[in-house]
């Protein structure tokens, strides 16, 4: 397995594997499948220039992919915030997720980072157990985050602090 992070000429698997998640897990998700599809290749490629995105590859295949997005003023500087994170379906148990986790972690923390925050759904049980191992502590709960279906979903804002 190959992790690293992705470059612009990574997009259109990346967008692949994006939409594959959604069609299989949106409650995983923030955007809709309609709003990712929408998202051009290209502008995902002018993302990944800003190095956030990752992806783990078995061999050429996209196997897994994540972000993580710097905060973007000067006094979110310090902060980082992770999501999407996806492993293909075929994968997942593997221990795929947490490498390309981990990876982004020493990567953030390398970057100067102190602290990494994300949302996840409170029902996505897998996810929140990859976090709890990478050492992420729950801090908050949105209630009616997001409403899928229009049905309401709750998300847990969990944070791993480097420095403490």
């Amino acid at each position: 397995m190959i992790l690293r992070r992705l470059s612009a000429a990574d997009a259109p698997a990346f967008h692949a594997l994006w939409l594959d998640g959604l069609g299989r897990f949106p409650s995983a998700f923030l955007l809709t499948e309609a709003e990712a599809l929408a998202t051009p290749v290209d502008a995902i490629a002018k993302a990944m220039d800003q190095g956030g995105h990752w992806g783990a590859f078995e061999r050429t295949e996209m196997i897994a992919l994540g972000v993580l997005r710097r905060g973007g003023p000067e006094r979110l500087r310090h902060t980082g915030d992770i999501g999407p994170l996806y492993v293909h379906p075929d994968l997942q148990g593997r221990g795929v997720g947490s490498a390309l986790l981990t990876a982004m972690l020493d990567a953030a923390r390398v970057d100067g980072l102190l602290q990494v925050e994300l949302c996840v759904d409170v029902d996505n049980h897998g996810a929140r157990r990859l976090y709890e191992i990478a050492g992420f502590t729950r801090f908050g709960l949105r209630p009616r985050s997001v409403l899928l279906d229009g049905q309401a979903r709750d998300d847990l804002l969990m944070m791993l602090c480097f420095d403490a």
